[in-house]
């Protein structure tokens, strides 16, 4: 299946990020730690929004490293008219799911980031990682239970796996004639009061089985992770040492932010190392 081989310029990389004004600061921070760690990559970095004003974009443009190169995709939220939405998930988290539709043609790979996260080691291996027939890489963060619950919860087959969103390699060539913007709008509108995290559930319920798995601990460590997976493992604990020697992408999910007063975790010093004023 075209799509699945190794891309030729392995220097050269797509990234995909959904931002709104009040995220630029936390973006900067994920978009400085992705170029300091992959210096020797070039990067063409997909921004969809719907509100970045042209002063966002200056200082954007003033504080990325000589190896992003930003390019706006701007989003009408008309497109998502009707779609429910709740604070912490506003429109942009639809963003992702129709990315394929809105990217130009000459892409047909991009590694998606959320702006809530740290790259701190080299992502080639990730980056080329082939997709043996599926849509996406990436990881799931819950057991067993929860994987059944959300099967049922939304009916699909045994064989779909729910992922975590924040980091997922997308095949943008084999996804862009699947994405039926329609079909997916009906779905959502008919079943928005069993959702719980819609752009998860929508790719889980269309995408779920060609979903390529890979470890989060290494891939989208969060604090929350590593507690839970100490707790199941306390022979085998996730420590600081084993993040800075093994670990290449951290995200600080939910309200646990490293920002925030009251952040509780270990990962914190990631986030300081690459901030940018």
């Amino acid at each position: 299946m075209e799509g699945n081989s190794t891309p030729t310029n392995t220097n050269k990389k797509n990234i995909l990020v959904n931002i709104n004004s009040g995220y630029v600061p936390y973006f900067l921070t994920m978009i400085n730690s992705l170029a300091t760690s992959n210096s020797e990559s070039e990067f063409d970095v997909y921004i969809m929004h719907s509100n970045l004003t042209s002063e966002d974009k200056a200082k954007i443009l003033t504080k990325v490293k000589k190896n992003i190169n930003p390019i706006y995709i701007e989003m009408n939220e008309e497109l998502f008219k009707g779609a429910p939405t709740v604070k912490r998930y506003p429109y942009e988290i639809y963003y992702r799911i129709f990315a394929p539709s809105m990217l130009p043609e000459s892409v047909e790979r991009i590694l998606y980031l959320d702006s809530d996260l740290v790259v701190h080691a080299n992502i080639d291996e990730l980056y080329n990682m082939n997709f043996e027939g599926n849509l996406f890489i990436a990881c799931t963060q819950i057991r067993s239970f929860l994987q059944w619950y959300n099967r049922i919860r939304l009916g699909v087959k045994k064989d779909y796996f729910y992922i975590n969103t924040g980091v997922m390699v997308m095949n943008v060539k084999e996804l862009r004639p699947l994405i039926d913007i329609d079909k997916i709008f009906k779905f959502i509108k008919r079943n928005g009061w069993r959702m719980c995290l819609y752009d998860q559930d929508v790719i889980f319920k269309f995408f779920g089985n060609r979903v390529r798995l890979i470890d989060p601990k290494i891939y989208n460590l969060s604090d929350r992770y590593i507690t839970l997976y100490n707790m199941r493992r306390p022979k085998h604990k996730v420590n600081a040492d084993w993040v800075e020697n093994n670990n290449k992408i951290i995200h600080y999910l939910g309200r646990n932010k490293p920002w925030r007063e009251g952040y509780k975790g270990i990962l914190k010093g990631y986030y300081d190392k690459y901030k940018v004023e």
